[in-house]
């Protein structure tokens, strides 16, 4: 019983009286900062079919139909049809973005023969445009570039231009007086 009522030393006493609190203190914020707030997540994802439970339906009647949407009228599919009849350049383009991907080679082939055909037509900045694309997945850097400049040039506000040369980080000059 001795050793029970010895008197401890005062470095351990210093410990205790700071230890004990702080030690409290550290479990009470990691309690309280350790509890999230947000719902937890569910173990399951909810089905796509509302269960038997969350809608009630009597059984006498059956299930409800969506009501099915009006048929698509015929001339709905026509009018691009028509349209790619009436304007050959745009069957031209059609054929030259297909083949962007595949084979940039016929892109210049079609390329030469709209250009021979419609010459400066009102798409040839937009057949320029797929030109360069072209020019740049066959390597020709410098040509795609230099066309990029060149449709800038003669077409500075077309959109198509002006997209080619963004797509060769060419920087258009401003017009107007300089300073």
């Amino acid at each position: 019983m001795a050793a029970v009522d010895a008197p401890r030393s005062s470095g351990t006493r210093r410990a205790l009286i700071i230890g004990l609190p702080l030690a409290a203190l550290a479990a009470a914020a990691f309690l309280a900062l350790g509890r999230d707030e947000r719902p937890a997540p569910r173990a399951r994802l909810a089905s796509a079919e509302p269960s038997e439970e969350a809608v009630p339906q009597e059984r006498d009647e059956p299930p409800a139909e969506p009501p099915t949407p009006p048929p698509a009228p015929a001339s709905a599919a026509a009018p691009e049809s028509e349209a790619a009849d009436k304007d050959p350049e745009a069957r031209v383009l059609d054929r030259m973005r297909a083949a962007l991907t595949t084979d940039p080679a016929e892109v210049l082939r079609l390329d030469d023969a709209a250009s021979r055909d419609f010459g400066d037509s009102p798409r040839a900045a937009e057949r320029g445009q797929i030109r360069v694309r072209a020019l740049v997945r066959l390597d020709r850097i410098g040509e795609a570039r230099s066309l990029a400049e060149d449709l800038v040039d003669r077409h500075p506000d077309d959109p198509a231009a002006k997209s080619a040369a963004a797509y060769m980080g060419i920087h258009p000059r401003p017009r107007g007086p300089s300073r």
